[in-house]
């Protein structure tokens, strides 16, 4: 995404576009900043399964399906846990959304 959020003089926040050199939301605040960004997510994810499932898919090790089965006979898969995102000083965890 070629966006960058600026802060207005006024408080709220506006989205500039790098690709278009223009602002393609503005007046917003930190509720709607959140709502665009995660659906812009959501959309950039399912892109990207899309193509590992139609273009980049590989079969699983055998090593893995002995994984996958251990998974089967434990009722669930394992968690990741707390994890950084990218080197925003953030963590996500298993039971956030």
């Amino acid at each position: 995404m070629a966006w960058r959020i600026d802060k207005q003089a006024d408080g709220r926040f506006a989205i500039y576009s790098s690709r278009i050199g223009d602002y393609i939301v503005i007046d917003a605040d930190e509720a709607e900043i959140e709502r665009i960004y995660a659906e812009k997510g959501v959309k950039v994810y399912l892109a990207s399964a899309r193509a590992q499932m139609t273009t980049r898919v590989t079969p699983v090790a055998a090593s893995g399906e002995e994984k996958i089965a251990a998974s089967r006979l434990r009722g669930a898969t394992p968690k990741e846990g707390s994890v950084p995102i990218g080197v925003t000083g953030f963590t996500m965890s298993d039971d956030e959304s």
